[in-house]
């Protein structure tokens, strides 16, 4: 995986991670279907190609090509965190 593949996946997780710990969570569920690192309620662009890079509205910017094999990998380990 390249050191830019890393740091986007750190980052796409570090997100779903930290909108999953803030207070509202433990309200309500905060679903993110497209994993694209925006919450759906705030998502102005739902289902984005996963692995894309969006900008804060959830808007694809750039679509990073990788393997269906690490995408599926990726798909299943975000699905069991939520």
């Amino acid at each position: 995986m390249t050191k830019y593949l890393q740091i986007l996946l750190g980052l796409v997780l570090g997100s779903v991670m930290l909108l999953a710990s803030s207070p509202k969570a433990e309200n309500s569920r905060i679903e993110d279907r497209d994993f694209d690192g925006v919450i759906d309620r705030d998502d102005r662009c739902p289902n984005t190609p996963f692995f894309a890079l969006v900008n804060r509205n959830g808007c694809m910017i750039k679509k990073i090509k990788i393997s269906k094999e690490r995408e599926e990998i990726a798909r299943k380990t975000l699905s069991q965190r939520n």
